[in-house]
């Protein structure tokens, strides 16, 4: 609005036409006299000067006075811009309004610049405000999510809340809208809106509150909303910590598929363990198994697990070994925002946390340091963690499963585990046998090992031959189980329809001829390792006389590729004969 003097009527009608159409916002230019009666007004969008005094009669209902400093500059007869904002009639706008004296003849030439940037400034922050706090679409778009979301305008009073917020906070919408943030959920600390100061997001902070359903544990991230630097209000985002929990199952645990039915045995050794194993799954004692590599400790575990009250819930492996040192504790128990240089802003939860309710499998829990052990004794004597960096312990439901290929009482006795660690985790002992000493389960796990290797490839399952079945027995397995998986899976990319000696690796072989534990008798031409090469280079020979030396096909009927083939044709110097 422009108050003028009425002795600019003349050059306002001149000057006027000359203004182009700019989209400010803003629709009319209006003329008072010194009275502040309506003159005229010049219609930004149709670049008219009007005279409709009907339609601006209310002008003279406004109350100037309450506007800042106005009786004041208006008695000192200076050239002045200020906004107003005035409401009538429930409606809310806001007024440039500029005083001048006749001799300022440029003025009315710049008023629509001048307008257009208030407008901006002045229109269009409400809008956005509106839009993040009081927007009538926030329902329909943030009912989409699966968080909590609710948003605070700048005095801290909650404006909006969707539904899945409300469910979280088992609170009705007419008892969160319009009400006190801190007063529904007064266990900030420090305050959210503190954001509005420091400008800096809040990323995954985890508060507990007490409500009407009970005590949540939710995990919150909050925005700082500002408008040209002012401060606007906040908005909220909130997920329920077990929601979280469930998620992170999914990354750090594992599902356990074993089931004591899938344990292959017939030795009286296996009868044994299995029988201790399925009472100690009836338990809530933690247990120890020991073990040599690859005899399947964790197979165990999982088929304890499965058969324990904790079926179903999280199984978090955990390998002692492979975690570096300086991380172990944070691996195990987590941290708190700013624990350390470089920790995650927020924070993380702990293996330990994520498997509250269900079972951790400590694997190669010899491998643990010392100063890890120490904590570790103090979770299962406490049943509690506590973050890096943190002070408040946290209830921790979990069955410990610990594994070894050590001797637990030897590193006891050389310092390098905890005595009374071992107690606390050797309170239900299991010892798997190497499958060397497990009488008969060799053959058994050779034939459901080549059907599982075969059908992984999607290959024909070989049968076994009788002299490399008594291969498989006679041999010393240092790698057990894992080991006899490998060479059976080696085996029946070469085989066709019988796995024979010469398609097992000949470090096997060797490893027979000059083992004092190989029997006099043998059926088998294991003379030396030749043999075995003669085999293969007779086996190569034939298959390619057989398909007329067409390499392709040929390395296709020996189960090998192309430049494989040719590999061992040089390195056995056959050659095609001419017939």
């Amino acid at each position: 609005m422009v108050a003028v003097e009425q002795s600019l009527l003349d050059y306002f009608q001149k000057a006027c036409s000359s203004i182009g159409n700019y989209d400010t916002g803003i629709s009319n230019i209006i003329l008072l006299n010194n009275t502040f009666m309506y003159q005229c007004h010049y219609d930004v969008l149709k670049e008219k000067i009007l005279f409709n005094e009907d339609s601006f009669n209310w002008i003279v209902q406004v109350k100037w006075d309450d506007c800042a400093d106005c009786n004041t500059r208006k008695t000192a007869q200076s050239e002045w811009i200020y906004t107003c904002p005035i409401s009538h009639k429930g409606e809310h706008k806001y007024f440039l309004v500029i005083v001048y004296p006749e001799s300022n003849k440029k003025i009315l030439q710049i008023l629509n610049l001048i307008a257009k940037q208030l407008s901006y400034q002045l229109v269009t922050q409400p809008n956005l405000k509106s839009l993040f706090l009081h927007s009538k679409y926030q329902q329909q778009i943030t009912n989409t999510i699966e968080e909590g979301y609710l948003t605070v305008d700048q005095k801290g009073i909650i404006t909006f809340i969707n539904q899945i917020g409300t469910s979280i906070l088992g609170l009705d919408v007419n008892e969160l809208t319009g009400k006190p943030l801190l007063g529904i959920l007064p266990n900030f600390n420090p305050s959210p809106l503190g954001t509005l100061q420091t400008k800096e997001n809040w990323v995954n902070r985890e508060v507990s509150f007490h409500l009407p359903k009970g005590k949540i544990h939710l995990i919150f991230s909050v925005t700082p909303l500002f408008e040209n630097g002012l401060p606007v209000g906040i908005v909220i985002t909130f997920r329920e910590m077990k929601i979280i929990m469930k998620k992170l199952e999914s990354l750090v645990s594992i599902t356990p598929i074993f089931q004591f039915e899938d344990i292959i045995y017939k030795s009286r050794s296996m009868q044994d363990l299995v029988k201790t194993a399925k009472v100690a799954a009836k338990t809530e004692s933690n247990i120890l198994i020991e073990g040599e590599s690859g005899t399947g400790k964790e197979l165990i575990a999982q088929a304890i697990h499965n058969q324990s009250q904790r079926k179903g819930k999280p199984f978090v492996v955990i390998d002692c070994s492979s975690i570096p040192r300086d991380l172990v504790e944070s691996e195990l128990f987590g941290y708190v925002d700013g624990a350390f240089t470089g920790a995650r802003k927020g924070g993380r939860l702990g293996k330990f946390e994520v498997a509250n309710g269900g079972t951790v499998f400590l694997d190669e829990i010899g491998e643990m340091p010392l100063e890890i052990q120490v904590k570790l004794l103090r979770v299962l004597q406490t049943r509690t963690i506590t973050r890096v960096g943190g002070h408040d312990p946290t209830p921790c439901n979990v069955r410990i499963i610990a594994a070894t290929n050590r001797n637990l009482e030897e590193e006891v006795a050389y310092e390098n585990f905890r005595l009374d660690l071992y107690y606390r985790l050797n309170v239900l002992q299991l010892t798997i046998p190497p499958i060397r000493e497990r009488e008969g389960d060799i053959p058994l796990l050779a034939k459901t090992l080549v059907e599982v290797a075969a059908n992984r490839s999607n290959r024909h399952s070989p049968t076994i031959s009788l002299e490399t079945m008594e291969i498989l027995e006679n041999y010393s397995w240092p790698g057990n189980i894992r080991e006899l998986e490998n060479v059976i899976e080696r085996a029946i990319l070469i085989a066709h329809d019988v796995m024979e000696p010469e398609h097992l690796p000949n470090y096997l072989l060797t490893a027979l001829v000059n083992s004092d534990k190989r029997k006099p008798a043998q059926s088998i031409n294991l003379n030396n390792a030749n043999s075995i090469r003669e085999k293969e280079k007779e086996l190569i020979r034939n298959t390619l006389d057989h398909v007329y030396w067409n390499k392709s096909l040929a390395a296709r009927k020996l189960g090998i590729s192309r430049s494989n083939l040719y590999e061992k044709i040089a390195k056995y110097n056959i050659e095609q004969v001419n017939r």
